[in-house]
């Protein structure tokens, strides 16, 4: 019996997480762009992308569950 955990979706939430803390604490310091054109709103935006495609790859996963056992 072997139990397959899937990286995927942690690896998107941490993305997330990161990306949403480092937007609002340029947003709150005054920063609203940094390097190679990228804003704070682009990384809060990154962030919201990167929660829908980690909810994306779990509701994938719920489908097929009774595929991997």
């Amino acid at each position: 019996m072997r139990k397959v955990y899937n990286l995927g979706d942690d690896l998107f939430l941490a993305i997330a997480f990161i990306s949403f803390v480092v937007g609002v604490v340029l947003r709150m310091m005054g920063i609203y762009e940094i390097a190679l054109g990228i804003t704070s709103r682009s990384l809060i935006f990154n962030a919201i992308i990167c929660l829908l495609f980690s909810i994306a790859l779990s509701l994938y996963d719920l489908a097929h569950v009774d595929r991997k056992a």
